[in-house]
C-alpha cells in the first residue's frame, strides 16, 4: 500500500508538524509497497489531487515507467543538437532557456522531466522576467526540449505547447534617410585615422558603410565578407542567417573601397582568428561611434531597410526584392507592406470607388 505525505522544506512553517501535516505547499513524496517492492520517492508535483491520480496510476499499472531527470535530459538534449550541426549561436540560446529551468526546478524539489507537467511549466514561464520578445522565443525552445523528451518517453506529452506566447508588437521600420546616410559618409572624415593594428580606419569603415548600404546584408554577414566572395565586380555569398544565396552586381565606388583596404587576411573586415560574436561586437561599437559623429541616431540594420525600401518604391517585384534580401515574398510584404507601390496603388483605386 502507498500512502502520501509531505517532505517539509527547510523554509516551511509547519515543518515541526512532521509529515502527517499536509496543509502546504511542500514536495509531496510516497512510501510504501508495491508489487513487493519498497517505493519511497518524490512524486515531483505540489498538488495533492494529482499526487493522489500519481499513486492510482502506479497501483493500477505497477510496471515501472520509463523516466529520465532533467539534469540529464538537458545535457542529452544539447548533444543531440549538436549532433544535428545547429550552429553554436543557436545552441547557447537553448542554454540559456535550459539552464534556468534546472535551477528553478531544482529550488522547488524537482527532478524529473515527467513531473514537468503543463501547470509547472507554465509556472516557469510566468516567472520570467526577460521582454515579451523573449519570452516569446523561450517559448518556443521549450516546445522543441519537451518534443525531444517526449520522442525519448520521457514526459507523456509536451507541456510547453499549450503555453502561449505574448503579443509582441513589431517595432517600425525606420529607413535611413538620404541625408542621414550622407552625413554618416562625411563623419567618416572625423573617424580616427589609424587602429591599434596599424590599419586605415577610415578606408575600413568607408567600406562598411558602403557596403551595407549596396547590399543590404546582415551585419554578421558583412564582417565575415571574404575576399574571394567578390569576383568581377559581382558579389556571391551564401548568408550566415537563412542560407540563401545572393548574387549581386556591386557599384564602382563599392568596389573601388574595398580594393583601397590594407589587409592580407582572406577576409575584409576581419582578421580571421577569434569568435564571430567578438567580431560583430566589435563593428557595433565603431559603427555606433560613427553615428556619434555624424549626430544620427540608428544601427546598421537600417540600411537594409532603406534599399529594400528604395527598391519598392521604384517599383521592384516583391520577389525580386525578397531575392536581393535573401528573405521569402511573405517576409517582405510582411515589414515593408507599405512601401509596394502595386499594392497601394491598389488600394488606392479601392478607396477612390466610394468617392462618388
Amino acid at each position: 500500500m502507498l500512502k502520501l505525505w509531505r517532505r517539509h522544506l527547510p523554509a516551511c512553517p509547519h515543518i515541526d508538524k512532521g509529515r502527517t501535516w499536509a496543509k502546504c505547499s511542500c514536495p509531496i513524496w510516497v512510501d510504501g509497497a508495491l508489487d513487493g517492492r519498497r517505493v519511497r520517492k518524490s512524486l515531483d508535483t505540489l498538488n495533492w489531487q494529482r499526487a493522489n491520480q500519481i499513486v492510482h496510476n502506479m497501483e493500477a499499472d505497477p510496471v515501472v515507467t520509463k523516466n529520465s531527470s532533467i539534469s540529464d535530459a538537458v545535457p542529452a538534449f544539447i548533444t543531440d543538437c549538436e549532433k544535428r550541426g545547429l550552429k553554436e549561436p543557436t545552441i547557447k540560446k537553448y542554454r540559456e532557456t535550459l539552464n534556468p529551468l534546472l535551477r528553478w526546478c531544482a529550488s522547488r524539489d524537482i527532478t524529473q522531466v515527467r513531473a514537468l507537467d503543463f501547470p509547472t511549466v507554465k509556472g516557469y514561464v510566468r516567472d520570467l522576467t526577460d521582454s515579451t520578445l523573449t519570452i516569446g522565443k523561450k517559448i518556443e525552445r521549450l516546445r522543441t526540449f519537451f518534443a525531444f523528451c517526449h520522442d525519448e518517453g520521457w514526459c507523456d506529452s509536451n507541456s510547453a505547447t499549450k503555453i502561449k506566447k505574448p503579443k509582441v508588437t513589431n517595432a517600425p521600420v525606420v529607413p535611413y534617410t538620404a541625408a542621414q546616410h550622407k552625413a554618416i559618409l562625411k563623419a567618416i572624415n572625423k573617424y580616427p585615422v589609424k587602429n591599434s593594428f596599424g590599419y586605415d580606419n577610415r578606408k575600413r569603415v568607408l567600406a562598411f558603410v558602403l557596403v551595407l548600404r549596396y547590399t543590404a546584408l546582415r551585419m554578421s554577414d558583412v564582417v565575415q565578407l571574404r575576399r574571394d566572395a567578390i569576383s568581377n565586380g559581382r558579389l556571391l555569398l551564401r548568408t550566415s542567417k537563412t542560407g540563401a544565396t545572393i548574387h549581386l552586381p556591386l557599384p564602382p565606388a563599392v568596389l573601388r573601397a574595398l580594393k583601397a583596404i590594407e589587409c592580407k587576411s582572406p577576409f575584409y573586415f576581419w582578421s580571421g582568428e577569434g569568435k564571430v560574436k567578438s567580431l560583430i561586437t566589435t563593428w557595433q561599437r565603431t559603427f555606433k561611434a560613427l553615428l556619434a559623429l555624424a549626430n544620427v541616431e540608428g544601427h546598421p540594420h537600417m540600411y537594409r531597410h532603406m534599399l529594400a525600401i528604395e527598391l519598392l518604391e521604384k517599383g521592384t517585384q516583391v520577389e525580386h526584392v525578397a531575392a536581393i534580401l535573401g528573405n521569402s515574398p511573405p517576409i517582405i510584404y510582411k515589414h515593408y507592406s507599405p512601401w509596394v507601390e502595386s499594392r497601394q496603388q491598389a488600394l488606392e483605386k479601392s478607396i477612390k470607388k466610394i468617392w462618388a
